[in-house]
């Protein structure tokens, strides 16, 4: 079993759309009130209890959580039900305003749970360290009723408990069995603790062994190989552990300034190059990485290429004579859009070369290959791979190719919303055709201009969510129905779906998936979370700027508060990236809002809600 949070409701409108999109899937339905009427009639009866039942200056609404079974549970809808009724009634408590649903539309048997934060004696749940509890609930109902147990769970493992936690992109790389650099720092680590006794020798081992120990003050440092940099608090051997641990031959102060004399940075020199003639700086017609995440500057016969959010991060540089570009980093986007910069210059399909550091090179091996360079005449020489190599391209092709999959899954399912202003325009000619008289051509020519011009108010004045246009049709062909209550039945599983939509497509962090609402919601949100004094920037500041002197100050080693801002403001320059990539315009908006408050001694709230674009 394993249990989810899906999302957190902040209006009756969001918690009966959530009602609609779990109820209406649901072949089995519990809930503290009796289902009377239609599902549509009772989903906006409840809604209307849950949202009474919030008191005060109460901002959550409700919650939706969901818990899911193992295709090899062998168990019925109803036992499905029993389930996660007794999981949620021992830890949360059912005395409260609720619905279950059962879903089945999966591999998957999933129960979803939406629950009114308040119960019936006004006591609010704030339940402390509940993640751990429910935890091990799930692992005794296994146990009890015979599921598929769930091995990697705090309950069963404490040890989870202190051990750091990892990122989404780790996470995903060790589902597929890849070990991420992170990892593979960590276990080549614990080799140089190995017969040791001081850090002197510790951080002596970690140099034979290709790290390269970067100060960052007098008692903070990272790790750097083969372009991978992590602090040492990330890796868990930071000053403060290797004190407890080992003894100090020299002061780590005076360690850290014999190291930064060897440090070496993040880069050694890659660079592309080809013998065959160029047409520097030629146009794409297509919108590539380049186009969207690089800006350039010219100097002299030399190009500099920055990141789009940064006016100081150089990524790249590209050469008129010799043609080459020289890489000062080393990230997948760097190298595919130095990539495309050259080979869209190349006149003809040819050789290209590549110099620098092996770990360098695979990388630009690995992007040349995922380009399908090859197929269109390209070839690279200077790297010759591994069989771990060739595995992993096997591995990031398939890894690519499910993404697209789910791409074109999600556009069949967005295709009928686009299809929308059918009709009128082929009946207008036949009236023209069949008119001899001049006078009514005039008329019968404006007609149709106007209609297309009403078509094209249309489609730029259409509201920002362009489902409920799509079931049109669809009501629009037996429009008696929807007042006579047996057709209110048949409909009401259909027509509101989309409502929920929104609920399905997001997920948490990824704000990709977030609607336009939602997204201004939590650009607000976070603003409101972050203490001003903690800013590295001046007050005076762009978003920009913020964000890069963030990228600059990984000098010391951050805690407590300090930490817990910088991952807000993180979270914050993502949001902001996601809108400006939507409405660059709406972004510039925000932005002023963001500087007048940070420039204010006095809070600025944000009442800005722009109509982003799709």
């Amino acid at each position: 079993m394993i249990r989810k949070k899906l999302s957190t409701q902040k209006s009756k409108g969001e918690t009966q759309n959530t009602l609609g999109y779990g109820l209406k899937k649901s072949i089995l339905i519990d809930s503290n009130r009796l289902q009377t009427g239609t599902t549509q009639e009772f989903i906006e009866f409840l809604a209307k209890k849950i949202d009474k039942s919030c008191k005060g200056k109460q901002r959550n609404t409700s919650f939706h959580e969901m818990v899911s079974f193992d295709p090899s549970d062998k168990i019925t809808p109803e036992q499905a039900l029993a389930i996660a009724k007794e999981l949620y009634s021992d830890t949360h408590g059912l005395n409260r305003e609720h619905a279950f649903a059962v879903h089945t539309d999966t591999k998957q048997i999933h129960v979803h749970f939406i629950w009114a934060p308040r119960d019936f004696n006004n006591k609010i749940y704030n339940q402390v360290d509940d993640y751990l509890i429910i935890e091990q609930k799930l692992t005794e109902l296994e146990k009890k009723h015979g599921l598929l147990q769930v091995t990697n769970r705090k309950s069963l493992n404490p040890d989870l408990e202190t051990k750091p936690q990892e990122s989404r992109n780790e996470k995903a790389l060790e589902v597929r069995g890849i070990k991420s650099h992170k990892k593979q720092f960590k276990s080549e680590i614990e080799k140089a603790f190995i017969g040791v006794t001081t850090t002197t020798a510790f951080l002596a081992n970690l140099h034979k062994q290709g790290f390269d120990i970067i100060p960052n003050g007098q008692n903070a440092y990272s790790l750097e190989k083969e372009g991978q940099v992590f602090k040492a608090s990330e890796l868990g051997i930071q000053h403060s552990k290797l004190k407890n641990k080992l003894q100090e031959q020299h002061k780590f102060s005076e360690l850290m300034e014999h190291y930064s004399k060897k440090a070496r940075r993040y880069n050694e020199g890659l660079n592309l190059s080809t013998n065959e003639d160029v047409e520097f700086l030629k146009k794409n017609k297509y919108k590539t990485v380049l186009e969207k995440k690089f800006t350039h500057q010219e100097s002299g016969s030399n190009v500099e290429h920055f990141f789009k959010n940064s006016t100081s991060q150089k990524a790249f540089e590209y050469h008129k004579d010799p043609s080459k570009v020289t890489f000062q980093d080393l990230s997948r986007d760097s190298i595919k859009a130095g990539l495309q910069r050259l080979t869209t210059d190349m006149k003809k399909p040819g050789p290209l070369y590549v110099h620098g550091p092996d770990y360098a090179k695979k990388k630009m091996w690995m992007e040349f290959k995922m380009m399908n360079l090859e197929d269109k005449g390209f070839t690279m020489s200077g790297y010759k791979p591994t069989q771990q190599d060739l595995n992993e391209l096997e591995q990031r092709k398939a890894d690519y190719e499910l993404q697209a999959q789910k791409w074109k899954a999600k556009k069949a399912v967005e295709e009928p919303k686009l299809v929308e202003p059918v009709i009128v325009p082929p009946v207008l000619p036949t009236p023209v055709q069949n008119a001899p008289e001049k006078p009514p051509q005039p008329t019968r020519q404006v007609a149709p201009t106007n209609d297309d011009l009403i078509d094209d108010l249309m489609k730029e004045f259409e509201p920002a969510t362009p489902t409920p246009v799509a079931e049109a049709p669809t009501e629009a062909i037996e429009p008696p129905k929807p007042d006579e209550p047996i057709a209110s039945d048949l409909y009401t599983p259909m027509a509101p779906e989309p409502l929920a939509e929104p609920e399905s497509r997001k997920i948490d962090g990824d704000y990709s998936t977030y609607s336009n609402d939602e997204l201004v919601e939590a650009f607000e949100g976070i603003q409101k979370k972050l203490d001003k004094k903690l800013f590295t920037g001046t007050s005076k500041s762009d978003i920009a700027g913020h964000r890069y002197m963030d990228r600059q100050n990984l000098i010391y080693e951050r805690k407590g508060e300090v930490k817990r801002q910088y991952d807000l403001r993180q979270d914050f320059y993502e949001v902001f990236d996601e809108i400006k990539e939507r409405d660059p315009a709406a972004a510039k908006q925000l932005e002023q809002a963001f500087k007048a408050h940070m420039a204010n001694k006095r809070a600025v709230t944000f009442d800005l809600k722009p109509q982003l674009k799709k």
